[in-house]
């Protein structure tokens, strides 16, 4: 199929944009031609474009036909529908906060609306107009979030990942585990943006946040921290999963007020295993080449009259766009490697050093203990003339 990805904004980081970033690389693995529409591009679209996947910046870059429509805006959604009356859309549902993020009201525009957690589930079925709702489940790219050290004994470091945290809520998170001698750090809009949260969760033994952003903790083996202005489920377990799942891991999962002495007898209730289990529900429920099957199929449902994309040149193309990205992320690979080579043979050079300096002072000493055992010895000595001579 010809599937062609809308959004209204593909610019900073967020959890709709990495959503379509995701389906559109799976999607492409599989095959289909995709190419993601938006009217806003930024860094997400020049990431998008560094893993091969095509980004049209003006409707009219977008060819004269495609299959089926993947869109999560209504703007979006109206557009192509006026620009493509016969092909069938399906909607994608992130947010029940954003009007704009809403599927459209006007019948007949999508042909199902797909829902990635209860909580929104129950927002679509109470509008006005009917639709066929699917349920999935967020897909993560459990092949490039992956653990990539073991989170330690004690927590040392908290990461705050996310665009919303701020003032009072995260203040008095911070008091409270700085006082127990956790560094909380920050990713996200209100400080400084990544466009590679894995290497940030990777610095990390805690992941704060909501939403995708606990996912990809999960994924990268991390004990996650449900934690937001919007409210405090706390951590992540495989008991209450279920709940925080159906619940977008939004916060309000549960009926929990937390305020600073809650949020430090949390902190104590941190465990390293906690990363183990995440990774594996995440594995379990979360994949993302299962969502993407998954999505195929209901759009070939929309879409019935859909006929193979793949042509022998467009295929080789596809291949070798695919080649020169693993190329890509290989050389990034192999400079991360040389980094933390060149890390570890100085922490090797430095505890060298140690070790000799250590050696060193015990053999100062070793001689300082010996003179003053002669001093003494000559001391003692004399006492026993003077003794000798009373």
């Amino acid at each position: 199929m010809r599937v062609v990805l809308a959004t209204h904004s593909f610019a900073a980081v967020g959890g709709s944009e990495t959503y379509l970033l995701t389906v559109a690389e799976q999607l492409l693995r599989l095959g289909h031609g995709v190419t993601i529409y938006a009217l806003v591009l930024g860094d997400m679209a020049e990431l998008a474009r560094a893993r091969a996947v095509d980004v049209a910046p003006k409707a009219e870059d977008l060819g004269e036909r495609c299959d089926v429509v993947i869109a999560q805006d209504g703007g979006v959604a109206y557009e192509l529908a006026d620009r493509w009356p016969q092909t069938p859309q399906v909607f994608v549902c992130h947010s029940g906060f954003f009007d704009l993020q809403l599927p459209p009201l006007v019948p007949g525009i999508a042909g199902a609306v797909v829902v990635l957690s209860d909580r929104i589930e129950r927002r679509i079925r109470a509008l006005d107009v009917p639709y066929r709702i699917v349920r999935l489940r967020q897909p993560i790219d459990t092949e490039r979030l992956v653990p990539r050290s073991a989170p330690r004994e004690r927590p040392r470091r908290a990461l705050l990942l996310g665009n919303y945290l701020r003032g009072d809520a995260r203040q008095v998170l911070v008091d409270a585990w700085a006082a127990a001698g956790v560094e909380v750090v920050q990713v996200g809009t209100p400080t400084t943006v990544s466009l590679h949260p894995e290497k940030d969760i990777a610095d990390a033994d805690i992941v704060v946040g909501k939403g995708r952003a606990v996912l990809d903790a999960m994924s990268c083996g991390r004990a996650a921290y449900v934690y937001d202005a919007f409210g405090t489920d706390g951590w992540v377990t495989p008991s209450v999963y279920p709940l925080m799942e159906a619940d977008a891991f939004a916060g309000q999962a549960q009926t929990r007020v937390v305020d600073a002495e809650q949020l430090g007898r949390d902190l104590d209730d941190y465990r390293p295993l906690m990363g183990q289990a995440n990774r594996e529900l995440v594995m379990n429920h979360h994949q993302a080449r299962a969502h993407a099957e998954r999505l195929v199929e209901l759009c070939r449902e929309v879409a019935p009259g859909a006929s193979p994309h793949t042509t022998a040149s467009g295929e080789l193309a596809r291949l070798v766009r695919l080649k020169w990205r693993a190329e890509a992320e290989l050389f990034t690979l192999r400079n991360e490697f040389a980094e933390v080579a060149r890390r570890a043979d100085e922490a090797a050079a430095d505890a060298a050093r140690l070790r000799a300096e250590v050696a060193t002072l015990r053999a100062l000493t070793g001689r300082r203990s010996v003179r003053a055992g002669i001093a003494i010895g000559r001391m003692s000595d004399w006492l026993r003339g003077v003794r000798h001579l009373r």
